[in-house]
């Protein structure tokens, strides 16, 4: 079985970008960027954790179900008991608080759909232009008459992240599915900010032009997951 980190397609050595590692380069390397230890998860994971896991149950349920109250219950199966992460108690509760505010305002009303189509699937694609496959979760991928919306959620403010986000999104879609989705949207949980594109400002050249630039800038590092990752066909 095909592992997070991997991909063999034909012969030689594959190297594999996958969102969440790069999300994680970015982020350290970003001034606003928080280093966190590999084992021990921070604050944001924690919490980060609790609402993926919400969102998913959140959508196993029937529309009718699916309430304020639902949604606090959903999170607190899985929200932390570790407040020693927080800045301080009053922070741990405000976090709890602001996260499942917003939580429940991009999964209602206007945004509120019946039934994904794909949810925290992870899935897997070969682009010959960057000669490396790209490995990327589809949180949540709402469907249109003609197409599809593809959400992500988030904890940090960090504008790099948003950029990888689009970006990445924008030649995946094109490769693996053959079209644009009508928007990419991103919610920051924390503050309820949204970033959204619209299919008629996505470029797949510039998008390639990019992730070209990540590729070299990220394979310059003798440490990184998708070197340690690659594998010998």
């Amino acid at each position: 079985m095909m592992n997070e980190d991997e991909i063999g397609v034909g012969m030689g050595t594959m190297h594999v970008l996958t969102d969440y590692q790069l999300e994680r380069w970015i982020r350290s390397n970003s001034q606003n960027g928080s280093k966190s230890s590999p084992v021990e998860p921070d604050w944001r994971q924690l919490t980060q954790y609790a609402a993926y896991h919400a969102i998913n149950d959140w959508y196993s349920l029937p529309p009718k179900s699916r309430t304020r109250l639902t949604l606090t219950n959903l999170f607190e199966r899985r929200w932390t008991n570790k407040f020693r992460k927080f800045e301080s108690l009053e922070s741990y509760m405000e976090v709890k608080r602001n996260v499942l505010t917003h939580l429940y305002w991009s999964l209602t009303g206007k945004n509120a759909m019946e039934c994904p189509l794909m949810l925290f699937e992870s899935s897997h694609v070969w682009v010959e232009g960057l000669n490396l496959g790209l490995s990327q979760i589809m949180q949540v991928m709402e469907p249109t008459n003609d197409s599809f919306i593809i959400h992500k959620y988030m904890m940090e403010e960090n504008e790099a992240a948003v950029q990888l986000f689009f970006h990445m999104s924008v030649v995946f879609c094109y490769k693996a599915f053959g079209q644009m989705p009508v928007r990419l949207q991103l919610w920051n949980m924390m503050n309820g900010k949204q970033y959204r594109i619209n299919r008629e400002e996505m470029d797949v050249n510039k998008s390639m032009d990019y992730l070209k630039l990540v590729k070299e800038v990220y394979l310059e590092n003798d440490d990184c997951p998708c070197c340690s990752g690659r594998i010998v066909m």
